[in-house]
């Protein structure tokens, strides 16, 4: 690989003994400084006596033509990598010579590898302003253009430490510091960044963390998942988009039985299709999905699959439908996180061969599938293992640096021998005993007190260790309340040289940045309901999945539905065509049906701390007087799944229960009419009562 010297700009290349990195991740802007823009600045830094080479040397020496706006970027970046001991960088833009369609290829199967050995990650946001702080719901940092691109992913997910800079190169957070926010924005689990390996997870969940984003040439949505998924292929641009991810996807079958692989759904498109996707946008609802039991075996059979001329061998469990013997429901022997089982429609085609019918469908059911009609199968591989992360030898030597935030505080008790500067020290830490650093405010009002040792460090206020954290670990942040309603927030900044640097921020109500700070961010709920429902008096009896539609409630707030019964009601054998008017009218009468207009009925659907709840009324004159009241009592609301109104010696129940198709909503609203004790009509009469209702 090639790195960038960060004090004279010249590239160099390594085979072998690489020395320390740090490596920069962006988005591609208009002017990016090339490989061969960086050979004539190197010519220029000769001329140079080895100093750092100025944006002035360059306007002065290269013609107007070559003074690209991505020079700046590339100094900022060198120069925040020699400021932590750097003397080697790499960055895209400039240390591969795309003119080499071979040097190319190499550098985009090693692309993943390269994020992965680098010390520190920079991700460089030129569309962020740092003014506020990335939780403010004002900040733009959700909005970023980095979350957004393709390539951008593997570079969140490979680095083992992550710094984020605004448009103006100032420092607003870690991966580690803004995991949650950042799962929030991504569907990337927080676990994945704290350093959960994303080798537990299935392939289903790391295509869905690409479902939404883009990338400049159709043919890199396939290829910038290559590391993610350990695979390497050579790129043929020109092949397109879904070729390109049809030979990925054939090259992850060759390393893993995950049959997640499977589990997705076609954006509308209901003709026949194969058992693989189109684009990673197909995988967008399946972040649920978890993998297969790749150990297991169906029934004698085994559980591997492969991929050959004659389409994809595979065994699976097929029920046949109901309504056409070539049509089978099959299992995919994957289940979602709440439990629920995934099939695929299959049809038989006239030569024996399989198609899969109504690809925008996957079924989830409560149930495993019956093992008694299991299909074949080849052979299985097992999945290439990654090697262990980097990790930086001589975590013993420590240097605490007081943010411009938090220079007010004075470090009143230092550890001996110290060499301090106006705000920083430097110390270097026995294996076994504790280093405590006490910092406190002129005043001694407010205090906290940092402490170190050979395997980690904490955080200490008052007699109360509010953190505390293994070296071992991936955590490199630490935020701490003080009694003073404000924060005190320790973060570690990975160098170059043996030196660990831990920078004290201070988070106040005055300081505009803090504003709206939150220390946890909760993802909304996404609720299917009825749009057009049809209730039959038995639970037996299902619903159309065509009749509901996606809401999405915020997260601690709650959506007010209104729902209205249609006028007209279905024949049954108690009311038939021939029926007068008034017949009709005595018969409505007789089931306690009152002929003042349809009835209207309120459901509310709620979130709590991430968990669903729901209430049923047929009382309120307006949508907003019904709000009024159930915000009076929604905390005693919280966590009930079910509620029941009783109207016109009726009673209509509400339930949250899971989804039962593949798709952004996790949750299902179902009604169904109740038998009130109290009620004299007949119950076999009111079962074969039919009711239609519409929703506002």
């Amino acid at each position: 690989m090639r790195l960038l010297n960060t004090k004279t700009l010249r590239v160099q290349e390594f085979l072998t003994e690489i020395p320390l990195y740090a490596i920069l991740s962006h988005t591609w802007e208009a002017e990016e400084v090339t490989f061969q823009d960086i050979q004539n600045i190197a010519t220029l830094a000769a001329t140079c006596n080895e100093r750092p080479v100025t944006f002035d040397d360059v306007k002065a020496f290269l013609p107007t033509a070559q003074l690209k706006k991505g020079y700046t970027k590339v100094v900022q970046a060198c120069v925040r990598a020699r400021n932590s001991a750097f003397d080697w960088i790499w960055i895209d833009s400039c240390c591969i010579n795309k003119e080499s369609s071979a040097e190319l290829s190499e550098a985009i199967n090693s692309m993943y590898q390269y994020y992965e050995d680098a010390v520190v990650c920079y991700v460089y946001l030129f569309d962020v302003s740092g003014m506020l702080h990335p939780k403010n719901s004002e900040s733009n940092f959700k909005k970023s253009k980095w979350f957004k691109r393709g390539w951008t992913l593997q570079e969140l997910l490979a680095p083992e430490f992550i710094s984020f800079f605004d448009k103006d190169w100032t420092k607003i957070g870690t991966r580690w510091s803004l995991r949650d926010l950042i799962s929030l924005v991504t569907t990337i689990p927080i676990d994945v960044l704290e350093g959960r390996s994303i080798d537990e997870y299935s392939v289903a969940q790391k295509m869905s963390w690409a479902a939404h984003r883009k990338t400049t040439r159709p043919e890199d949505q396939a290829y910038c998942l290559m590391g993610i998924f350990g695979v390497s292929m050579s790129p043929i641009y020109g092949e397109g988009g879904d070729k390109a991810f049809m030979r990925l996807q054939q090259e992850i079958i060759r390393v893993s039985d995950d049959r997640s692989i499977f589990a997705w759904i076609s954006e509308g498109q209901q003709w026949d299709r194969g058992l693989l996707a189109r684009s990673p946008s197909e995988f967008r609802y399946s972040g649920r999905v978890q993998a297969s039991n790749t150990g297991s075996t169906l029934g004698n059979n085994p559980s591997s699959y492969s991929f050959n001329n004659n389409g994809l061998h595979i065994h699976l469990p097929l029920k046949p439908s109901d309504f056409d013997s070539n049509v089978f429901l099959a299992s995919l022997h994957c289940q979602t996180n709440d439990g629920s089982y995934m099939s695929v429609c299959l049809r038989r085609t006239t030569d024996g061969y399989y198609v899969r019918k109504s690809p925008s469908t996957v079924v989830l059911q409560p149930a495993p599938p019956p093992l008694d009609h299991v299909r074949e199968l080849t052979v299985r591989e097992k999945p290439t293992l990654r090697r262990s992360r980097f990790r930086l030898p001589g975590a013993g030597k420590n240097v605490v640096s007081l943010l411009p935030s938090a220079q007010h505080f004075v470090c009143s008790r230092l550890p001996p021998p110290s060499i301090s500067t106006e705000f920083s020290v430097e110390f270097e830490t026995p294996d076994a005993d504790w280093t405590d650093l006490t910092y406190e405010f002129p005043s001694k009002s407010e205090a906290f007190t940092l402490g170190f040792t050979g395997w980690g460090y904490s955080l200490q206020i008052g007699d109360k260790r509010v953190d505390s954290i293994d070296m071992s670990s991936a955590a490199d942040y630490m935020l701490g309340p003080l009694p003073n309603s404000c924060f005190v927030s320790v973060c570690l900044e990975m160098r170059g040289d043996e030196k660990q640097v831990f920078e004290i921020g201070y988070l106040s109500p005055e300081d505009s940045r803090s504003e709206g700070v939150a220390t946890t961010v909760r993802p909304d709920l996404d609720f299917l309901v009825p749009s057009k429902f049809e209730s039959y008096g038995s639970e037996e009896e299902h619903q159309s999945w065509g009749s509901f539609r996606c809401i999405n409630v915020p997260q601690s707030d709650f959506l007010v539905l209104k729902y209205i019964e249609r006028e007209k009601w279905w024949c049954s054998e108690t009311e038939r065509e021939g029926d007068s008017e008034t017949e009709r009218r005595d018969k409505r009468k007789g089931r306690g049906i009152e002929q003042g207009g349809p009835p209207t009925f309120y459901v509310a659907v709620g979130s709590h701390q991430s968990l669903p709840w729901t209430h049923i009324t047929f009382n309120g004159k307006s949508t907003d007087d019904v709000r009024a009241d159930i915000q009076s009592m929604k905390e005693d609301l919280y966590g009930q799944t079910s509620g029941t109104a009783t109207i016109n010696h009726s009673k209509l129940r509400v339930q949250i229960g899971p989804a039962t198709v593949l798709n952004q909503a996790t949750h299902q609203l179902r009604f169904d009419w109740v038998k009130d004790e109290s009620d004299a009509v007949d119950e076999e009469e009111m079962k074969r009562s039919r009711k239609r209702i519409r929703i506002d």
